[in-house]
């Protein structure tokens, strides 16, 4: 064999060597991906399960929010749109037995939240290129509406019983909106924040988390009334009179914020509007859903009363939504960036809440069985 093939030979065999150790390296690599997937999934699913059980669902969270979400995207007639605002009244309530215990798929949310925007951008052309002023306080209130309320509705369509009525729901937004601020406002007068914020401004840590105490029990005072006026035992339907009371408080803060900030801070109207529309998202629209399944959940078969507060389980509930509530209110920052932190704050308090719908339908499951067996008896 000549000295040009075995040079030949060896440039191959080492060709070949360096590909296998590159197909060995990626499928190393692959491997290890595979199994932090994995030790993440696994991980995920032991703190969804645990959380879960505290309000009675064993089943880790899964959820599919492609599925969740894929009547948005469908063309719907009027009629369906009616169906949904009728339900929650004496005739159109369902039967327990005519309940689903599946995932909702929700979608006239976001046909509510179309419209609001279509008056939002109306309101913005008077006011920007006709310079009206007149249809600057309309701007700031649907600037405020827009996302809180049309996050309302995705809870309202979320609710499996159907039985709380668009009647019933708006008159927590406004009047439980209004009195959950008042009642804020009234335990604001017992609590004493540091000389850093009297002086400038600015809230501490402590100061943060204050807030995140006082706002949420002044809104918790309300759910507690409406939960009772209602007797619901139903953990959904905690999620939604939460909902409705927290947007309601969102939306009259929020309108305040602008026009301060806006008259103020010097600061252009609509980064405000922007502002606060994409954070209110993961704000007191979900922080009061959270609570209100808490009150459902502690109370049980009774009305809430004042040892239920004691309940570990309303207590790790509400204390999450005051925790999540007072970081978001902190100076702190992830790798800088306040955007982030905020982004972050939304995802885990919407783990919360899908965890808790998820125990809210495996609760239509058990009360389907319980009726069930309640007729098994009558027949008998």
């Amino acid at each position: 064999m000549s000295s040009a093939s075995t040079q030949s030979t060896k440039t191959s065999d080492i060709h070949n060597e360096s590909i296998n150790k590159q197909m060995e390296a990626k499928a190393h690599e692959t491997a290890q991906n595979a199994d932090l997937k994995t030790e993440a999934r696994s991980l995920f699913d032991n703190a969804t399960k645990s959380i879960g059980r505290l309000a009675g669902n064993d089943e880790s969270l899964n959820l599919n929010l492609k599925d969740m979400f894929s009547e948005v995207f469908k063309p719907h007639t009027k009629n369906e749109a009616d169906e949904i605002f009728i339900a929650g009244t004496a005739k159109t309530t369902p039967a327990i037995c005519d309940i689903s215990e599946e995932w909702g798929k929700p979608w006239l949310f976001s046909r509510v939240f179309i419209a609001f925007t279509v008056t939002f951008i109306g309101l913005w052309v008077m006011a920007a290129i006709f310079n009206n002023t007149n249809a600057i306080p309309g701007l700031i209130f649907i600037g405020a509406l827009t996302v809180p309320l049309s996050g309302l509705f995705f809870f309202y369509e979320s609710n499996a019983f159907k039985n709380i009525s668009i009647f019933e729901v708006i008159i927590m937004f406004f009047i439980g909106g209004v009195f959950s601020l008042l009642s804020t406002m009234l335990l604001y007068r017992f609590v004493v924040f540091s000389d850093q914020f009297e002086r400038f401004g600015s809230l501490t840590f402590f100061d943060a988390f204050l807030v995140g105490l006082v706002e949420e029990t002044g809104k918790a005072l309300i759910i507690v009334y409406f939960v009772n006026k209602l007797k619901t035992n139903k953990i959904l339907n905690g999620l939604l009179i939460g909902a409705a009371i927290g947007a309601g408080f969102a939306v009259f803060e929020s309108a305040g914020y602008i026009l301060n900030f806006a008259l103020g801070e010097n600061v252009p109207l609509l980064d405000i509007v922007f502002t606060r529309a994409w954070t209110a998202i993961g704000g007191h629209l979900v922080w009061s859903a959270i609570v209100g399944a808490a009150i459902v959940i502690a109370k049980e078969q009774h009305g809430f009363e004042f040892k239920d507060i004691f309940d570990k389980r309303f207590l790790i509930f509400f204390l999450s939504a005051v925790g999540l509530h007072g970081i978001w209110d902190t100076s702190l920052t992830v790798l800088g960036s306040d955007t982030l932190k905020i982004f972050i704050l939304i995802v885990i308090v919407w783990i919360l809440v899908f965890i808790l719908m998820g125990a809210g339908l495996k609760q239509v499951n058990l009360l389907q069985k319980e009726f069930k067996e309640q007729q098994k008896k009558v027949d008998e």
